[in-house]
């Protein structure tokens, strides 16, 4: 079986609007610069393998799969997601990447292929270009997946949308928590927000900072999470992606604050800010750390921090504040 993906373009697996406004001299120099970054050169990924027609024609051909599909798609713009002023165009290609390809993981699924869309602003020549499309390829080549189209317009502030198609034998959602269940996490939440903070405060390179601008995630941990009952990457906060497992659940949640304190990097966190150390904790996103409820053995390497109960409620042990429910950006 054979299935077509195509972008909402003008042309090809990658279609070119409105390209009077670009510092670039022609359609056939963009397409050749970006089809040279995303080269599907490395037979070692099988998703490369099955792409039968990818960059140059109306739309990519691959190679069907007898595996369920699972697609997601994920939007960020200027000066809302992030800010050309703090981000290099490489961080911000692979940090929209890895929130597209965590929401594959978040659902039990392998990410095989992307189609990125960009409206890109009138500063953007090749040099541009080439910086943002590394940036999403460095983040895809971490799991294999491979970009095989998408569409470039014109635009007032810098937009990036991409699209992730995934395999997934059996889907986890958000719905599948049972009273008894362990709470688990991949890592600590928190950092990107801390991160945040800090460039609002002046300060321009730190490990929080790094966090920020390019999270990094544990995608072979996260494969270790195939056994659980419900599941949510923390895209807008550990509380708010809590929220939505337990009301699609029909069940309540307890988490204890003190299972998070023991982790070895949250005295680190403690120590920026204190008094901001649970908003960041609980309510800050874009760490993209996983979630989980699991009847199972816990995997290794992850962390409990709670468990599911009987009931609606949400509440956190320890925390006599606990902080706003999700994630603002700027």
């Amino acid at each position: 079986m054979i299935a077509v993906l195509k972008a909402t373009a003008s042309r090809v697996g990658l279609g070119i609007n409105i390209l009077g406004g670009f510092k670039v001299a022609s359609e056939s120099e963009l397409i050749a610069a970006l089809s040279a970054v995303f080269t599907l050169s490395d037979s070692s990924f099988n998703s490369f393998n099955n792409v039968l027609v990818g960059i140059g024609d109306d739309g990519a051909v691959i190679k069907a799969s007898p595996q369920n599909s699972v697609l997601a798609t994920d939007m960020a713009v200027e000066g809302v997601h992030f800010k050309r002023e703090w981000s290099s165009l490489h961080e911000i290609g692979a940090k929209i990447t890895a929130a597209n390809l965590a929401d594959i993981y978040a659902m039990g699924g392998d990410p095989k292929y992307l189609l990125v869309s960009a409206g890109l602003t009138s500063d953007f020549g090749i040099a541009e270009i080439e910086a943002l499309a590394n940036g999403i390829k460095s983040e895809a080549d971490l799991v294999g997946a491979a970009i095989v189209g998408g569409d470039i317009s014109r635009a007032e502030k810098l937009v990036i949308s991409i699209s992730v198609f995934g395999e997934v034998t059996s889907p986890i959602t958000r719905s599948g928590a049972k009273a008894g269940d362990s709470v688990i996490i991949s890592g600590l939440p928190g950092k990107s927000a801390a991160g945040l903070f800090q460039l609002q405060s002046g300060v321009t390179d730190s490990t929080f900072v790094s966090a920020h601008k390019k999270p990094v995630l544990n995608y072979e941990l996260a494969k270790k999470f195939r056994n659980v009952n419900a599941m949510c990457d923390v895209s807008d906060g550990l509380l708010s992606e809590l929220t939505h497992i337990a009301e699609a659940s029909g069940v309540g949640i307890e988490i204890d604050s003190r299972l998070i304190e023991q982790l070895s990097d949250f005295k680190e966190l403690a120590d920026l800010d204190s008094s901001q150390v649970w908003q960041w904790v609980l309510g800050g996103g874009e760490d993209h750390v996983f979630v989980a409820t699991t009847s199972a053995k816990v995997p290794d390497g992850a962390i409990v921090i709670g468990k599911v109960m009987s009931g609606t409620k949400l509440d956190v042990l320890g925390i006599s504040d606990v902080p706003d429910v999700g994630f603002r950006h700027f």
